[in-house]
């Protein structure tokens, strides 16, 4: 029996990943190459072409599997509705309503789940930053670079949710969906880097989190614009107030000093 095509998608995006980030790995840390490496990540063009990869692989993937892919992507499930309906084809009056009234309602779910998700995750990163002696890096203040990785981790997530809910329905394809994401993750190096670094630990425990308020928030709202806001939104505020927080200790160590 062949296997759907939206499984063989699913699987080659996984194995591109785990590919991706050993050799990279293995590049960075290997013998002369890692000189290398270290000249090329000094290039001013080397996060230009970062960032280009990326997309092509986060939401470059998921898109070509939507044109390509013969029933790999269900446009529905990868949550490109209802705002690729409202402006993408004809609907009457009344269809447009009801559109605007389902946004609406997802907004709803945006606030209702974001503001007691941001304290937790603040509390959650406010304890590991604590714990590592105030230190923590890892997410960026600009609002421009949040949304921007945003919407690259959730057009990840959907795509990884797509055959899954196909599969087992709503409810279990989606929590199924995450099951990929740690395979990923548990496979990847510089994962396991990053979470022993006092520094990176919280980033990469705030992603985790993130995941599974996205899986949250799907089953709620089946839209990747919203979801997207929710999760900007989220992380934003997190790294606005993980900024005042060190803005303070640095004043508390400046105050200590001069008061030797």
């Amino acid at each position: 029996m062949p296997v759907p095509d939206r499984w063989l998608w699913l699987g080659g995006s996984v194995l591109i990943a785990l590919l991706a980030t050993w050799a990279t790995w293995f590049l960075c840390h290997w013998g002369r190459s890692r000189i290398w490496t270290e000249r090329l990540r000094a290039s001013p063009l080397f996060s230009p072409l970062l960032q280009a990869f990326r997309f092509l692989y986060y939401v470059g993937g998921p898109f070509a599997a939507l044109l390509w892919g013969q029933d790999a992507i269900v446009e529905r499930l990868l949550g490109l509705e209802p705002l690729s309906r409202l402006w993408g084809v004809p609907t009457s009056p009344d269809e447009k309503v009801a559109l605007w009234m389902q946004g609406v309602h997802g907004v709803g779910w945006v606030v209702s789940l974001g503001v007691p998700a941001w304290v937790i995750l603040a509390l959650i990163w406010w304890a590991v930053r604590k714990q590592n002696g105030g230190e923590s890096d890892g997410l960026s203040r600009s609002p421009l670079i949040a949304l921007r990785e945003a919407f690259f981790q959730e057009s990840h997530w959907m795509f990884y949710r797509n055959a899954p809910v196909v599969t087992l329905g709503t409810y279990w394809g989606t929590w199924a969906g995450l099951i990929p994401l740690m395979l990923e993750a548990g496979l990847n190096p510089w994962c396991w880097a990053a979470l022993r670094d006092p520094k990176k630990r919280p980033a990469t425990l705030l992603r985790a989190g993130m995941a599974i308020l996205s899986a949250a928030f799907y089953l709620q709202t089946v839209s990747l614009w919203l979801t997207v806001l929710l999760h900007w939104g989220v992380t934003w505020g997190v790294a606005m107030w993980a900024a005042t927080l060190e803005r303070r200790r640095v004043g508390a160590l400046v105050d200590q000093t001069c008061s030797k």
